[in-house]
């Protein structure tokens, strides 16, 4: 009997070190330190178009050639019977023959695939793939789309792990879209390593999801608004409190973006409003600092889902494809090489002065004519979405640092502050938010 007890933990033992070297033989990347985004998507990220299951057609205008298309999402069970989730999908592209950068463009909440946008971007040189994201679409507006999220009015199940984590229909979404980024890849007149993401909202969140998932097959992403981390500050987080520990847990493993942000390691780019009512900047600020390649961001203060800031929402025409005018810019640099990029504000650093007040000095980096710079600051103890932000101009010193005092001295409690600043293209940046206890 003894023997058995010594001989039973050697076995297991044993056995535990054949398990890995199988491991090893068969596929060494999972145990030699491959980035697993996420176990959940694992078995959908096959790097293959998806199955076409309805072809609408094609049309030609304006030098656009459009084409309409539903794919097999996956196969689901309902009633005892076996039947095809299915999404709607359409190609825009040059009509004139080539081969051109490629993008894919995911809309938002209550949207549904944007016909019109991807006409604009193809006008511009980009074959773009857009689709309906079901779980996000508004179900009235999406007649082609089909599967289990049907049953749900919109914005229902997206909370949810019960009976499984493939419940909530936001796994139907993230699942659709990397589709569409394989169907984007799969098309002939691609550049295949000139790919770019783009999302407003919820498409923003989506944007930001797969490009933790795919990473490898994007080349940039600019993100609208969206992001991860709903439980550092969104309305969203609401939702997430009334949910119990576990499931909570659950639900951000698998289906909160700032969860497999850390696998993001290209260009990455978030456009937020800093009064927004769906997406905070704790949380966009959390998901930056999450990324691995490099970012960059700007915060239009006193603003909700709008930028009116250079280069944003305000003054852009019908004929411009992006949801900011800047997009176009940022596109231009990253999949045709055109232009130059962004400015970047490097450091941001507060001196506190003689007479209480804070000097804030900041560097830019990137050459450009600038045409605007500022540090916009609020009282710290407001709930976000309601900070009234103070903007001041900031003096340039000539050597790539800008600089602007804030009147802490005339205030009894902290402040929280970050500098922007806008050159002739337009393109508006901004720092990271810093807090300034008084």
């Amino acid at each position: 009997m003894m023997m058995i007890r010594t001989t039973v933990p050697l076995l297991k033992r044993m056995l535990g070190v054949w398990v890995i070297m199988l491991q090893i033989w068969i596929c060494p990347n999972l145990t030699m330190g491959q980035k697993d985004p996420s176990r959940l998507f694992r078995p959908y990220l096959i790097e293959e178009g998806p199955k076409i299951v309805k072809d609408l057609g094609e049309e030609i205008e304006g030098g656009v050639r459009l084409r309409k298309l539903v794919f097999h999402s996956y196969t689901y069970m309902e009633a005892g019977e076996q039947k095809s989730a299915e999404v709607f999908a359409a190609i825009a592209r040059p009509a004139k023959e080539g081969n051109y950068p490629g993008l894919l463009v995911l809309h938002g909440g209550a949207g549904y695939a944007q016909v019109e946008r991807a006409k604009k971007w193809a006008a511009q040189g980009y074959v773009t793939v857009v689709l309906d994201e079901p779980g996000v679409a508004a179900p009235d507006k999406i007649p082609m789309t089909h599967g289990p999220w049907e049953k749900y009015e919109y914005g229902e199940n997206r909370f949810v792990v019960k009976p499984e984590i493939k419940s909530s229909t936001l796994f139907s979404a993230i699942l659709a879209s990397i589709q569409g980024l394989y169907l984007l890849h799969s098309q002939p007149d691609v550049i295949n390593d000139k790919i770019g993401v783009t999302g407003v909202s919820w498409g923003g969140y989506l944007t930001t999801f797969i490009s933790g998932l795919a990473n490898s097959k994007i080349t940039a992403s600019f993100s609208v608004y969206g992001s991860g981390y709903y439980d550092l500050g969104s309305t969203f987080l609401k939702i997430l409190d009334n949910m119990s520990s576990e499931d909570r847990a659950i639900w951000l493993k698998n289906l909160d973006a700032g969860r497999v942000a850390e696998h993001i390691e290209i260009p990455f780019f978030i456009a937020a409003a800093a009064n927004d009512n769906w997406f905070y900047p704790p949380a966009v600020s959390q998901t930056l600092k999450s990324i691995k390649g490099e970012t960059n961001h700007l915060y239009a203060p006193n603003n909700s889902h709008k930028i009116e800031l250079p280069g944003g929402t305000s003054g852009i025409s019908e004929e411009e494809p992006g949801w900011l005018s800047m997009e176009l810019v940022y596109f231009e640099y990253f999949l045709k090489g055109k232009g130059m990029p962004f400015p970047n504000i490097d450091k941001i650093e507060s001196v506190r002065m003689k007479n209480g007040n804070t000097k804030i000095r900041f560097q830019v980096m990137g050459a450009g004519s600038f045409s605007g710079a500022n540090v916009c600051y609020a009282l710290e103890n407001e709930e976000w979405p309601q900070k009234v932000w103070e903007i001041i101009l900031a003096t340039s010193l000539n050597n790539g640092w800008f600089e602007a005092e804030i009147p802490t001295g005339q205030l009894e409690d902290g402040v929280v502050c970050f500098a922007s600043i806008s050159d002739s293209r337009p393109v508006t940046v901004s720092s990271s938010i810093i807090k300034i206890n008084n």
